[in-house]
């Protein structure tokens, strides 16, 4: 059961590929596109977990086993608490009183955890590169550091997006891969368009080696492996996929853009996560009688993370979240408006 589940906003959106679950403690989902790849947490388990930050290009949302271009990529706020300082953090209750949602400080990574992901990040893009854009592959790599790191996951997975430049063909990926809609803005801020969209595959294993599928992929590729040269670290096999569960639309002016991303989320989830770094501020706000978050980033965030408005639609099960890029012009009420629209025409 997914009972709990961190999003981290991130640029680009990492395109939601199964990274190591103690990244997700660094991003907690940063929807920009699915995005600086989500990740399995190594330890502390309880259970999945979808995480957003601020970034450009989005997260998209964390699963358990699972790591989010830009892409995003995803993502605890108290009824009582709204944050306007640094290191404040909200949080948001069901009827019930029940916390369902909430912002919470980034963790920090170890030496250790940025040794591997940095590794894991090399071998992720290699496959991307060979991949063609929706695209979607398991791999394994025959690393001794990414292997005992990350002992239970030894399959991961890689999404080569395919970007779509114009709304009808992104509108038309929605509804082949019954991806969650995306409400069109009617009225952008000045100079912005349309610049691609991109959904991204439904297709998760949990629990890892105790799944059937993935066990015969696990198997599979590390036969490869243990018969190769030993000069041939990479192995992977194209794995098929028809649903998404992710959506993206960027919109852009110039060098500066901002990003739309929506996921759906189990009905089991009973927590989601937004990562903030100790710099950032948090707010809770009432749009269109919907609460909502919104986090302004920090100017001394050594994340140079964004800023972004989210929220949860529990009647769809999906999470929304709008985001701008570092040193971005737009204001506060710019997203929040782009928010506010949206939230009307659900």
């Amino acid at each position: 059961m997914r009972n709990v589940q961190r999003m981290d906003q991130e640029q680009g959106l990492r395109a939601m590929d199964l990274l190591p679950e103690e990244a997700a403690k660094l991003q907690s989902f940063d929807i920009t596109g699915k995005v600086m790849e989500q990740v399995n947490r190594k330890s502390g388990r309880a259970g999945n977990r979808r995480t957003a930050t601020t970034g450009k290009g989005t997260r998209m949302r964390m699963r358990k086993g699972f790591a989010v271009p830009a892409m995003a990529l995803a993502c605890v706020l108290g009824l009582s608490v709204t944050g306007y300082a640094a290191s404040q953090y909200l949080e948001f209750r069901d009827s019930k009183g029940a916390v369902v949602m909430n912002t919470a400080q980034a963790p920090v990574a170890s030496e250790s955890f940025q040794t591997y992901t940095q590794l894991w990040n090399q071998y992720n893009q290699e496959v991307k590169a060979s991949l063609q854009p929706g695209e979607y592959a398991a791999y394994y790599v025959k690393d001794d550091i990414i292997n005992q790191y990350d002992q239970e996951n030894p399959v991961k997975f890689a999404y080569h997006e395919a970007k779509f430049r114009d709304l009808s063909s992104l509108q038309a990926e929605i509804r082949r891969t019954d991806a969650p809609a995306l409400t069109v803005p009617s009225i952008l801020p000045d100079g912005y368009q349309f610049d691609y969209g991109y959904v991204y595959p439904d297709k998760s294993y949990p629990d890892y080696l105790k799944n059937a599928e993935y066990s015969a992929l696990a198997d599979e590729l590390i036969q490869q492996a243990e018969a190769a040269p030993s000069g041939q670290l990479l192995f992977t096999k194209k794995v098929d996929w028809s649903h998404s569960d992710f959506t993206l639309a960027q919109y852009a002016n110039g060098d500066d853009s901002f990003t739309i991303t929506v996921r759906e989320y189990s009905p089991d989830t009973t927590l989601t996560s937004i990562m903030q770094n100790e710099q950032d501020t948090a707010e809770k706000l009432n749009l269109s009688s919907t609460e909502a978050y919104y986090i302004k980033s920090g100017e001394t965030s050594p994340s140079g993370k964004s800023n972004q408005v989210g929220w949860m639609d529990d009647s769809t099960h999906l999470f929304y979240q709008i985001y701008d890029n570092p040193g971005s012009p737009l204001t506060r009420e710019d997203l929040t408006s782009i928010a506010a629209e949206i939230i009307s025409a659900q």
